[in-house]
């Protein structure tokens, strides 16, 4: 048998290196921002310090108007790999690398070229909703369109496959795409619309393997379902934000909302579409009338988005909700560079065009690094630094001094959240958690930020059992990491076993 010449590490990491540059960059881009982060980070932001107070609990649902993907799994990941930022970095990093992998497989799977399908996956760094705030503080935003990029993987494979496996991962990638974010059903909605209006798409969709699709899909979704029926006040929670109905005008309510709804569709898509316009006119002298009609698979993308955008719409007109903001359409058009690239790869004769524009958003994605470092550390949000820099561990030398509590409770996240990093056995209470008071055993910490006693943290007081408003309130003033001159205070008192 001939030997088997030896490969160094080097020599096999730079193979993967040329033959696929740009997934090589994107997985060591976001392996290095799991390290980094979590070596520059003193607390979790308040998205973050969410994610810590349910990990290790996992349940069919949870509060404040969130599908439950983003928690399960960042639950998962405590149980395994501790309670850390660098838990949390994992998954969110994680979950980011594989909605960019699973475009560039999905666009591959469905016919595209290379340069197009790894322009369309770095052009996703062109979105700063995805760059940037997913990267900065986004949690379940991230969950959803990591489970949309599933299902549309999922699709891509079933299409090539036509297989009954391969027919219960598309159902199970349009669960997760539901179960990342609610208002991800506006593009799993494009999906299979976009499918069916494609003659080679819709023969597999019309089989009855999509029986199976559907099957594994229900069976996903239900318990889900079923408990957010039951607790329909936890999905409920935030609902004040879309501002239905504002101003009492059923007509100037709705128009306003579409008028959001295509502003900050501009503005999602803003950044790529000028990269793109320049990429155009520089390429203008090599631009042509392709020859080749428009493949299923480019017809697909581009539908995909304009189905999604028409059902956003819809959904504007019936709620009559007058606000959209930008991110909650990140699970709607992280496709757009895809389709942007498909235009270049098609109306261009070189693929030099594709190149810049992927090469653009290599650089972006680097400038985000630096800046996010800078954001982290030193940024502040009006008058004050970011509140992931206060000194928690203050908080828990002195509120320990007043005995060992089994359970942290507050009329938020944030200060359960950020214990628990300096004792993963707290039991985390807050009030956006279904059936909060319940949860509540004694010894407990009741903790809150500000000077007088907060009603929301005094109605879980009387919730779990006790009627006397405390008396013995106490203060401490924290300090900033970066900013050690300003401080913010916090007030708690202790409840001992009954």
């Amino acid at each position: 048998m001939p030997a088997v010449p030896y490969q160094s590490p080097l020599t096999s990491l730079t193979k993967v290196a040329s033959r696929n540059p740009a997934l090589l960059f994107v997985l060591v881009y976001f392996v290095f921002q799991i390290f980094f982060l979590t070596a520059i980070s003193n607390g979790a932001g308040v998205d973050d310090a969410e994610q810590l107070a349910y990990v290790g609990d996992l349940q069919w649902g949870y509060g404040g108007s969130q599908a439950p993907l983003y928690t399960w799994i960042n639950s998962i990941a405590g149980d395994l790999l501790g309670i850390s930022l660098f838990t949390i970095y994992l998954v969110k990093f994680g979950l980011l690398a594989s909605s960019f992998i699973s475009v560039y497989f999905g666009a591959r799977l469905l016919g595209l070229s290379k340069p197009v399908a790894a322009a369309g996956m770095l052009g996703i760094f062109l979105l700063p909703q995805i760059a940037w705030e997913s990267q900065r503080t986004l949690t379940h935003s991230v969950g959803g369109t990591a489970g949309c990029a599933w299902a549309f993987l999922a699709f891509a494979w079933h299409m090539k496959s036509r297989s009954w496996r391969s027919a219960a991962l598309l159902g199970l990638g349009i669960a997760s795409g539901l179960l990342g974010k609610f208002n991800a059903s506006f593009f799993l909605i494009g999906l299979i619309s976009a499918g069916l209006s494609v003659p080679e798409y819709r023969a597999v969709l019309l089989t009855r393997k999509s029986i199976v699709v559907a099957l594994v899909f229900i069976a996903a979704i239900a318990p889900t379902g079923l408990w957010t029926l039951s607790h329909t006040e936890n999905l409920l929670a935030r609902s004040h934000k879309f501002e239905i109905g504002e101003g009492g005008n059923f007509i100037v309510s709705r128009l306003h909302g579409e008028w959001k709804l295509l502003l900050n569709g501009v503005l999602f898509s803003g950044v790529a579409l000028a990269f793109f316009g320049i990429a155009w006119w520089r390429s203008r002298a090599d631009q042509m009338s392709p020859s080749r009609p428009w493949s299923a698979g480019e017809k697909f993308l581009v539908r995909i988005l304009l189905f999604a955008l028409a059902a956003v719409f819809v959904g504007v007109l019936i709620s009559g909700a007058a606000e959209v903001k930008d991110r909650w359409l990140q699970p709607v058009l992280f496709l757009s560079p895809l389709c942007l690239a498909i235009l270049l790869g098609r109306y261009i004769r070189t693929d030099l065009p594709l190149k810049r524009f992927a090469v653009v958003g290599a650089v972006c994605a680097l400038m985000v690094i630096p800046g996010l470092a800078v954001n982290l550390l030193y940024a502040r949000d009006g008058k004050a630094p970011s509140i992931g820099q206060l000194d928690y561990a203050k908080l828990f030398t002195v509120t320990r001094a007043e005995g060992t509590y089994l359970t942290v409770v507050s009329n938020g996240p944030q200060l359960p959240g950020n214990l628990r990093l300096l004792d993963g056995s707290i039991n985390p209470v807050h009030l956006e958690m279904p059936n909060a008071a319940s949860r509540i055993r004694f010894p407990a910490l009741f903790v809150w930020f500000g000077q007088g006693m907060n009603p929301a943290v005094l109605n879980l007081l009387n919730g779990a059992g006790i009627a006397a408003p405390p008396s013995n309130i106490k203060h401490v003033d924290l300090s900033y990491k970066y900013y050690p001159e300003q401080t913010a205070r916090v007030s708690y008192f202790f409840v001992p076993a009954k």
